[in-house]
């Protein structure tokens, strides 16, 4: 029997580096049937169901393979990366710490475990994992990307060159380290240059790879001033990748046309709840996307008593599972309507301790989700101590950064952005959110002027600081000098001090904004 098992685990591993998960799934319920203590089934289930995207269901098995196999340090790595990816960070770290006291050479495993670190905004620990993984495989174009990104999140730049570089000397056509190296101004030699990545946008297929090197050069264009073709390429790649997905800009439009519905024509909704958790650490700094809320990130965790937790995605998705709905979108009307009868009290207190990874040794902390800016009723209500910063920034440019950023290039939240006019439009439902919550919440909702901040930066730190009920400190203002990560877009522009070289960035594409003009002026 033992040998069968054995055959049937090579075929199951087989199937599933061939991504044929139906054979590879009847084998593995096979070897079960025979030994259901066999640890490595139930680990290879969880596979397949991670591949399908049902986390939940892999960390059940993970579990599963873990009390059949004490201390696996590959099975602790994956339970370390789906806990961070459920946005688990307790238990992510809980995890990833025990991982690393157990593997010893999987370049693998320790890669696994610097991912888990890494999404949880252990950046520093990341690299050291990424490092070893380098080191001990040093052909897997992968490994070298993530310590990449994790080495652009804590600054060093240079040494994020050299690992992207290296990434694509192995891979040519591993398209992500040529978006990130043209974030750093691009370098142009053999491997890198327009004429490569105008020959690879030509011969690359894949939606994400297109929408990558498209992204990679129309920042070489727009490093030439030849905005013209940045736009062609950008337009090119984004449009590929939105005739790749199932997208209706009216899914959003439903979203926020239902908070409006119940919390601008209901006032008895939209009153701070003071039955809420008793807690007065966290400050939410929201708006749209690119819209400078990195900048005021670190002003306000440059302050002594202020640290940053990055951008979490733990509110909406702790709102989502206590309103216990199951449908796809983690905010939608169903969701809107069943958050009604939740405890609020349990959700604040779920979020805090969500956070404890990165907070707690401050009196306040940052989280830094642009689009918390949805959840702001909920906040107050789980949080009525809570303070919420949002960005305003000049429409135009506001939609035209949107355009030209790289969002995650499968997730739905910004699906908006592979169009102006779509990105025009999310901007104008954003806006008229942003006024409900203005006169609902004028004690605990904040707005600031992106070009007024880096304009006369100290007046309206000042004020600000003050806001979150902080004391002055001039420290605040040395934004160039924060060195907590950052692991946002914005990741190499604020290393730089507060300066407005990003306002009227729009007029450089004036020519295609037409129809944004009008959609702005009709809203």
């Amino acid at each position: 029997m033992q040998s069968r098992i054995q055959t049937l685990h090579i075929q199951a591993q087989q199937f599933l580096q061939n991504k044929q998960y139906q054979q590879a799934h009847a084998a593995l319920i096979n070897i079960l049937q025979e030994d259901k203590f066999f640890a490595d089934g139930y680990f290879l289930l969880g596979i397949i169901a991670s591949d399908h995207h049902n986390n939940a269901k892999a960390i059940q098995l993970f579990e599963q393979a873990l009390k059949l196999s004490v201390n696996n340090p590959e099975y602790l790595a994956q339970l370390a990366k789906h806990y961070a990816m459920e946005s688990d960070d307790v238990a992510a770290k809980k995890y990833a710490d025990l991982a690393c006291k157990y593997v010893s050479d999987s370049a693998l495993t320790l890669d696994t475990i610097g991912v888990a670190y890494s999404k949880i905004g252990l950046h520093q620990q990341a690299i050291k994992l990424f490092e070893k993984a380098t080191q001990l495989v040093t052909n897997n174009e992968q490994f070298y990307f993530n310590l990449g990104v994790a080495q652009t999140f804590t600054g060093n730049f240079e040494g994020a060159k050299t690992s992207h570089q290296k990434a694509i000397t192995l891979a040519p056509h591993f398209s992500k380290s040529y978006t990130a190296l043209s974030s750093y101004g691009g370098v142009n030699s053999d491997i890198y240059n327009i004429e490569v990545l105008k020959e690879l946008f030509d011969t690359v297929t894949s939606p994400d790879d297109k929408l990558h090197i498209g992204h990679a050069l129309a920042r070489e264009y727009e490093s030439k001033k030849e905005y013209d073709l940045a736009f062609k390429y950008l337009s090119l790649a984004k449009n590929t990748k939105l005739g790749s997905i199932d997208y209706d800009f009216l899914d959003d439009k439903h979203m926020f046309d239902s908070l409006m519905n119940m919390f601008s024509e209901n006032p008895e909704r939209t009153d701070v709840n003071p039955q809420g958790f008793d807690n007065d650490e966290a400050i939410f700094i929201v708006g749209m996307p690119r819209s400078g809320t990195t900048l005021v990130e670190r002003i306000l965790s440059q302050h002594s008593d202020v640290s940053t937790a990055g951008e979490l995605e733990h509110f909406g998705l702790l709102l989502k599972k206590l309103a216990n709905t199951q449908t796809a979108r983690i905010l939608d009307e169903e969701t809107i309507l069943a958050a009604e009868h939740i405890d609020y009290a349990e959700l604040g207190e779920r979020y805090i301790n969500s956070t404890r990874v990165l907070t707690g040794t401050t009196a306040k902390f940052v989280d830094k989700m642009p689009l918390n800016v949805l959840y702001v009723a909920y906040i107050l209500r789980a949080l009525p101590k809570a303070k919420i910063v949002c960005l305003d920034r000049n429409p135009l440019d506001t939609i035209v950064s949107n355009f030209r950023q790289l969002f995650s290039a499968n997730t739905y939240n910004y699906n908006y952005a592979y169009e102006l006019e779509t990105t025009a439009n999310y901007y104008s439902l954003f806006n008229k959110l942003v006024e409900t919550w203005k006169q609902n919440y004028p004690e605990n909702f904040y707005q600031i002027n992106y070009q007024k901040l880096v304009e006369s930066p100290e007046s309206e730190a000042k004020k600000l600081i003050g806001f979150c009920g902080l004391s002055w400190q001039e420290e605040c203002l040395q934004t160039g000098k924060n060195k907590a990560p950052v692991a946002t877009a914005s990741a190499v522009q604020v290393r730089e001090p507060i300066n407005n070289k990003s306002v009227d960035n729009w007029k450089k594409y004036e020519a295609y904004l037409d129809q944004v003009k009008k959609i702005i002026a009709e809203r």
